[in-house]
């Protein structure tokens, strides 16, 4: 019985600290690919995967970008991950996020918007539902060279009272990204890269989406 005990309460620590560590970088995904169910123990939607099973679920209208640098068609850089891909999308609200199983306390993430300012709110139910816990106004970035026109990140976060179930990333399509998003944590642990102020263009490269999206 008492090994039972013991058992039980190294579950409950485990589960009130489980999103203590949990980042989302976005790497190991394609480019453009939906991100689906890759940070659910499955795949993004063409195919990458399985991703580590963190319970997190991100709307169609996320996309993974990997940067022009990288072989990919972001104008995009010096990512706060490390790596070469962040999230953004190109139609529809934002990005949602859904976590079925909850989380507190609060979470961070890295967002660049050199030309229009976003938003991300929090709500106590999925998709966007339930009562607004949380809301955080982005304000624009500078702009980074031609080329890795969004390489200049701010890192920012949220605390909040409740459990929340949804997050929403909002702002202009194709002009927003977004990287190092970090449940139960209201502050990033990656030091912010260094800055240059020079102008640019929008996320996605004008070839890959047959000049649909024009330059700012």
């Amino acid at each position: 019985m008492r090994k039972l005990l013991m058992a039980l309460l190294m579950v409950g620590l485990l589960a009130s600290t489980a999103y203590a560590s949990v980042t989302m970088s976005f790497q190991g995904l394609g480019n453009l690919e939906p991100v689906d169910n890759y940070y659910n123990g499955g795949f993004g939607g063409s195919g990458s995967g399985p991703g580590p099973n963190y319970g997190v679920v991100w709307g169609s209208d996320s996309l993974a970008l990997i940067n022009s640098s990288s072989g990919g068609t972001g104008n995009t850089g010096n990512e706060p991950s490390g790596g070469n891909t962040c999230l953004i999308f190109l139609s529809g609200a934002g990005d949602i996020m859904d976590v079925a199983a909850g989380f507190t306390t609060g979470f961070s993430f890295y967002y660049s918007a050199p030309y229009y300012p976003g938003s991300v709110t929090v709500y106590s139910g999925l998709d966007g539902t339930g009562t607004q816990l949380a809301y955080l106004s982005l304000a624009t970035t500078p702009a980074g060279p031609p080329g890795e026109n969004y390489s200049i990140w701010q890192p920012i976060g949220v605390t909040f009272s409740g459990t929340a179930e949804s997050a929403i990333f909002s702002g202009t399509a194709n002009y927003i990204a977004f990287d190092y998003v970090t449940l139960g944590a209201s502050s990033p642990s990656v030091p912010e890269p260094a800055t240059i102020l020079l102008l640019g263009s929008g996320l996605v490269g004008l070839a890959a989406l047959k000049k649909r999206f024009q330059k700012a």
